[in-house]
């Protein structure tokens, strides 16, 4: 996150940054943003973004922060909406995601988002990061809020197993989603497809 010395700059200051840097994500996949390119159209020099952030890292952090903000209520919300169906709460949190890219600027920044994250492994922690989701939040805020009552199986094993393939294919999903948001309801169909194949295979009828 920002150091203080950039929220001690004034508003207009902090918008301009924050301007030049959405502009440079919305062209470009996170992990190919240009420092440079956000200080000349901002107007401040190198040596002052390092005063702001530690890395673009953190700027991107910062710039997501109130979608990754969105997602943390949206789990929340939705689970408790559908008395702790996780199957339901996926379709509506994904739902939600995509509802995003109906704003032109959001669908190119979230795209290159998207399409910059790659996973080293197949596993929930790496979805977890990609909204700042903790190992506290996740044990102690979303499994109390799951229905773990109609799984197969309910030992941690498999229940973590199960979210992990889920979250890896929501992932997937919207990566499609976002780099070619006019099919939208194609892939929107497969991933419910998906879901529901999944939903039978460790879910008690």
């Amino acid at each position: 996150m920002p150091t203080q010395c950039f929220f001690n700059l004034p508003k207009e200051k902090q918008m301009k940054i924050v301007g030049a840097s959405i502009c440079e994500l919305s062209k470009v996949p996170a992990d190919k943003i240009s420092i440079n390119k956000i200080i000349q159209t901002a107007g401040i020099s190198r040596g002052s973004f390092y005063q702001y952030f530690d890395d673009k890292f953190d700027l991107i952090n910062y710039l997501l922060s109130d979608l990754k903000n969105e997602m943390h209520m949206s789990f929340r919300k939705n689970l408790e909406k559908y008395n702790g169906n996780f199957f339901e709460m996926t379709k509506a949190v994904y739902d939600e995601i995509i509802l995003l890219g109906e704003n032109e600027n959001n669908l190119r920044v979230i795209k290159n988002f998207f399409v910059s994250m790659k996973f080293t492994k197949s596993d929930r922690l790496n979805f977890m990061k990609l909204f700042d989701i903790s190992e506290e939040f996740f044990y102690n805020i979303f499994l109390s809020y799951m229905n773990q009552n109609n799984f197969r199986d309910t030992s941690k094993d498999f229940i973590n197993g199960a979210v992990n393939i889920i979250w890896l294919l929501m992932r997937q999903s919207l990566t499609d989603v976002f780099s070619d948001y006019e099919n939208l309801e194609i892939y929107k169909k497969d991933f419910y497809i998906q879901l529901d194949i999944i939903r039978r295979g460790v879910i008690k009828e």
